[in-house]
């Protein structure tokens, strides 16, 4: 029992000339950091060009695709922002028409478990008290 009490007194002394000296530990001879670096992480770089684009109006039948940075294998390039087609409606049809894994459905969606039972997706089918056991 003398040994176990010895061994705990020992640990304890560690600790509070670890704690102790950690003050000196924390002490830097490097100079202070610069804290205009941090500030200013993310703003754009001077003399750097950055893809700024305004959005146009929006055109009926049409999605605007913002500009973009495109990787060409050598250096990124700049892509700028272009109308795209809105033909989504077409690409369904086209898929159900030849015979894809397309599912059109207009009902809601039921949810089953592995056994094939329903289960229920409505905030009155879990009472706030259901969970608790009885």
């Amino acid at each position: 029992m003398r040994l176990m009490q010895k061994l705990i007194s020992a640990g304890f002394a560690t600790c509070a000339l670890a704690s102790a000296s950690m003050p000196a530990f924390s002490w830097n001879v490097l100079p202070n950091p610069d804290f205009e670096w941090y500030a200013n992480v993310g703003k754009p770089v001077v003399g750097t060009t950055y893809l700024t684009e305004v959005t146009p109006a929006p055109r009926e039948g049409y999605i605007w695709a913002p500009g973009r940075y495109v990787w060409t294998g050598t250096q990124h390039q700049l892509e700028g922002g272009r109308w795209i087609k809105d033909d989504y409606q077409e690409q369904v049809a086209a898929a159900i028409n030849r015979g894809g894994n397309a599912v059109v459905s207009t009902e809601p969606m039921v949810l089953r478990d592995r056994d094939g039972n329903v289960i229920p997706t409505r905030p009155e089918a879990y009472p706030i008290d259901s969970t608790t056991r009885r």
